[in-house]
């Protein structure tokens, strides 16, 4: 959904328990806290990575 500049989605509850613990994760190795737009991005990229796909994006990648 669009609001103004703003994306927003609709996400269960557990991926937000989830997304909790791997903030509480990179905070306790790194002293960083990541937001979890940066989470989600780098495991995105990680998969992207290990399936041998590029991320371009310019553009939409319709599967």
């Amino acid at each position: 959904m669009m609001n103004g500049e703003v994306k927003t989605i609709a996400v269960n509850p557990i991926v937000i328990k989830m997304l909790e613990k791997l903030q509480a994760y990179y905070h306790y190795r790194n002293g960083e806290k990541k937001s979890y737009g940066k989470i989600i991005e780098d495991l995105v990229t990680a998969e992207f990575s290990a399936l041998g796909l590029e991320l371009d994006e310019l553009q939409e990648v319709i599967a």
